[in-house]
């Protein structure tokens, strides 16, 4: 787990893809958080990939790093009271943005049952069960 973790830091930016009805969607993310051998990431709840993943928790995180990169299958669901505080102390920025002069909540979500492949531009090479 730990290896997934300093990968998809290490790449910076991550994108996380859901569904909307029939259509895949994806969008760069930049929380990814490990917490007692559990996995999170997190998105605002009055976004429309909140709304995708309460409708079809299953997700995929894909990050890049020089010609390396991962998949990771998951399902998502919401984090315990708390992991959201611990998200918020590793992540100070987010204070700014989701607070109570704004309104907006953060849905911070534990990736489940993951499955994540260490792949190389020829393809995966190696995969893991979480």
């Amino acid at each position: 787990m730990r290896e997934v973790t300093e990968f998809i830091k290490k790449a910076g930016t991550f994108y996380l893809g859901t569904t909307d009805g029939d259509q895949p969607e994806i969008r760069p993310i930049g929380v990814f958080q490990e917490y007692d051998g559990k996995l999170y990431t997190a998105v605002g709840k009055h976004k429309k990939v909140f709304a995708q993943i309460e409708k079809n928790p299953k997700v995929v995180i894909c990050a890049m790093s020089g010609t390396d990169w991962v998949r990771l299958r998951a399902v998502a669901k919401l984090a315990p009271d708390e992991i959201v505080a611990r998200v918020f102390a590793d992540n100070p920025f987010l204070t700014s943005l989701y607070n109570e002069t704004s309104g907006l909540q953060l849905g911070v979500l534990e990736l489940t049952n993951a499955v994540v492949e260490y792949c190389s531009m020829m393809g995966p090479d190696r995969v893991e069960i979480l």
